[in-house]
């Protein structure tokens, strides 16, 4: 028999081993008579038939043999070789974005990426560039970009993302830098207009029973200057704020200095908002007699005072100690936006000056009640 058909024995049971393998059509059709002959000859299902046909010509006439060579009842098997081929390794697809897109000088932006890969490969994003400004990296996929110092126009930002395999996909994202645009002039007026004075108030003033009493005539002047022109910076800096301060001079026990420190700082809040300035856009710190002015400071501020006469100056200098408790019993006003703080300047040419300086205040009760200051 051909060298293509060879007979094997396995534990009793005959096998049929054909090699096809790259046959033609014409070399097949003989062979198959063959085994057609010699399957019929074993018996119904009696052989068992083994077949490599990888790359072998099968025409019509040669698939109708095999089927004859089934129907005589043996057991048919093919065999076939093929080629292990690795995984697709596709680089990872990545996409980053800004928000806000459009910043002015000195904000943030936060810059997103979703990274992902085709392969269900693990990936993280990394890397991170700014052609511009200050990168730093946040948590997952998102950093932050600070454009402090940066020149006005677009700043790319730049991340990679890098899977398992080590295969990599750079992105960017573009924030776009812009000059803050200049106040107008009206605008820089009131700014400058907005000079902070602080609010001073009589000894022992506002009292726990009379907690909207304290504020004299010219006291009360001054904050609604202050309230007129903080609500028209309001519509060009709706995000401003003014921070009040309250403090005490150093007599009385340091539990009623910081509750008096309180009244007075929340009873300068209430005027406020009571001629229109948003409670929103209103901070209050109690602070008691802990940034009390020292002497030397408030000597300072009476040598600068423009307001008073070298004469005035004089005898104002003569009362120090006076002047220096007087100067503590006070709510000082910063002005968040520009940091600017209240002038500490003391109101002597005011007509109730002399109630502020008065060192003893009106006391309802009996002695023991605490020290008044």
């Amino acid at each position: 028999m051909d060298e293509r058909i060879r007979f094997i024995e396995h534990k009793g049971k005959p096998i049929l081993l054909l090699d096809f393998s790259v046959a033609t059509a014409t070399q097949m059709l003989p062979l198959l008579m063959k085994v057609q002959t010699s399957v019929a000859k074993q018996g119904p299902k009696a052989v068992l038939v083994l077949a490599d046909y990888l790359g072998a010509e099968i025409d019509h006439k040669v698939a109708m043999r095999i089927k004859e060579v089934l129907a005589l009842g043996g057991e048919t098997s093919c065999m076939a070789s093929f080629i292990v081929k690795q995984p697709p390794k596709h680089p990872p697809v990545v996409g980053c974005s800004a928000d806000p897109s459009t910043v002015q000088a000195g904000s943030s932006s936060t810059i997103s990426c979703s990274c992902t890969s085709p392969d269900n490969v693990p990936v993280t994003v990394g890397n991170w560039t700014a052609s511009g400004g200050s990168i730093s990296n946040g948590s997952g996929n998102s950093a932050s970009l600070n454009t402090t110092g940066a020149s006005a126009g677009p700043i790319t930002v730049s991340a990679n993302c890098t899977d398992a395999r080590g295969l990599n996909t750079p992105a960017t994202a573009q924030v776009l830098v812009e000059v803050p645009p200049q106040p107008s002039p009206e605008f820089v007026q009131l700014e400058h207009r907005l000079a902070l004075h602080s609010i001073y108030f009589p000894t022992d003033q506002p009292r726990i029973e009379h907690p909207d009493g304290g504020l004299l005539p010219s006291q009360e002047q001054t904050l609604t200057s202050l309230a007129d022109d903080f609500k028209k910076y309001l519509d060009t800096k709706p995000d401003a704020h003014l921070i009040l301060e309250g403090h005490a001079d150093p007599r009385g026990s340091v539990q009623y200095n910081q509750s008096l420190s309180e009244r007075r700082v929340e009873r300068s809040k209430r005027f406020l908002i009571e001629h229109g300035v948003p409670e929103a856009n209103l901070e209050t710190k109690a602070l008691g007699e802990q940034h009390n002015l020292t002497e030397d400071q408030v000597k300072d501020a009476v040598e600068k005072n423009p307001e008073l006469t070298p004469e005035q100056r004089q005898k104002v200098l003569a009362n120090l100690r006076t002047i220096l408790l007087a100067s503590n019993r006070r709510v000082d006003i910063t002005l968040n936006t520009t940091g600017q703080q209240s002038i500490r300047e003391y109101p002597f040419n005011a007509a109730d000056s002399l109630t502020l300086l008065q060192q003893e205040g009106k006391r309802k009760g009996s002695g023991a009640a605490p020290r008044k200051k």
